[in-house]
């Protein structure tokens, strides 16, 4: 038998179709106070580094409140119910990521629970990023730091069951509806418009749906639409443009629909992610040479 190169296409084909998303990096002072449990689509990393009012301070879930103890990470997965109590003393690092295994398709959608593990080895390096000013080293930062963000995230995989991820996975199968909303998804798409896709009723696409995935179908839409709102926000389309090209009835209307995914304003999470700067590279950037 001939000696011959074994290739492992699969795992090429399914990593390719994978997306890593950095969202969110910063560092600092940001009082919070949000008593409703509340889920976010995104995947919270958050590293606490002065709490001087100890149990003013903490993070829970619907199981339990996690005080926020400095040399700790919590990781908030994506769309898990959860609320903050940050006060004005508190200093911390904040990561926020999405992983999605296809278009769309967050990996940690459907974990259980939030985590509490001591500061994995990133952290040392994200900070010294985060601190680093030197606008030649930008772009290596960003893959620094985005690899970093990434790594932790692959970390977090080992800490939940299989099972967890059976259900983001079961959508697989729906890749048909997937490729639709990730071409077309927008303020408009209906779940009609998607058992159309599947030359199906309705209800019989409804039921079948929410038995195999664990989310409705319109959850579904609105877990595309956010993501395609977040994008947009940081490619620094104006509020007004966002509404227009995801066909909200107004810009008020596509506010009120970020804020009820978001639990915050479409501005206050700009004004977070980059402190309501509009996006530009500093006037001393080096760029490279053609």
């Amino acid at each position: 038998m001939g000696k011959g190169i074994l290739r492992r296409s699969d795992l090429i084909n399914f990593f390719n179709a994978s997306r890593f998303t950095l969202r969110h990096y910063a560092k600092g002072f940001h009082p919070v106070s949000r008593i409703a449990l509340k889920p976010m689509s995104v995947n919270r990393m958050f590293f606490p580094l002065k709490n001087p009012n100890g149990e003013a301070n903490y993070i829970a879930d619907p199981f339990r409140k996690y005080v926020l103890v400095p040399g700790k990470m919590y990781f908030v997965p994506a769309f898990l119910p959860a609320c903050f109590h940050l006060d004005h003393d508190l200093y911390f690092l904040s990561v926020q990521a999405n992983l999605e295994i296809f278009p769309g398709v967050e990996l940690f959608s459907a974990c259980p629970r939030m985590l509490e593990l001591s500061s994995p080895p990133e952290f040392g390096l994200l900070m010294k990023i985060f601190d680093s000013d030197d606008p030649r080293f930008l772009y290596q930062n960003a893959v620094r730091a985005g690899s970093c963000a990434c790594s932790m995230l692959l970390r977090m995989m080992d800490c939940y069951d299989p099972e967890d991820f059976r259900k983001p996975l079961s959508l697989h199968k729906y890749a048909a509806l997937t490729d639709f909303l990730d071409r077309n998804g927008s303020a408009l798409t209906s779940v009609s418009d998607l058992s159309s896709v599947l030359k199906t009723t309705r209800e019989n696409f409804t039921r079948r749906f929410i038995a195999e995935t664990g989310i409705t179908p319109k959850q579904l839409i609105d877990r595309f639409v956010i993501g395609r709102c977040l994008n947009l926000i940081q490619q620094g389309d104006s509020f007004k443009e966002i509404a227009e090209k995801l066909h909200f009835r107004d810009v008020f209307a596509f506010s009120r629909y970020f804020r009820r995914i978001m639990g915050e304003s479409p501005r206050d999470w700009r004004t977070h992610w980059n402190g309501g700067k509009p996006l530009a590279f500093p006037k001393d950037f080096p760029l490279p040479r053609e």
